[in-house]
């Protein structure tokens, strides 16, 4: 009979990279504020959100400095929320008439 293989010690393949890996506190609570915008406007709210978080993670990451940083994401902030209303306008005249 022949011997089975024999198995060394399991590697990992690849270690993962969390997504808020290397961002200071301040950018993770910037990228997280869209967010918000779930417990507003639920799924719709919640998908805007999530864009809008996605968006300041890559932000964060960049060569910018602090204030440009600041400044970009309180902007993806505004534009979501601001986009979250639009939709939310269309969708109120679209089903009262």
């Amino acid at each position: 009979m022949s011997k089975p293989p024999q198995v060394g010690p399991l590697t990992p393949l690849a270690k993962k990279k969390k997504f808020f890996d290397g961002l200071a506190p301040w950018q993770v609570v910037l990228s997280l504020l869209p967010l918000g915008l779930l417990f507003i406007g639920g799924a719709i709210g919640g998908g805007l959100g999530a864009l809008g978080m996605v968006a300041n993670v890559k932000i964060a990451k960049t060569q910018l400095p602090t204030a440009g940083k600041v400044a970009a994401m309180l902007g993806v902030g505004l534009a979501v929320v601001v986009v979250f209303l639009v939709i939310a306008g269309l969708l109120s005249n679209a089903l009262n008439s």
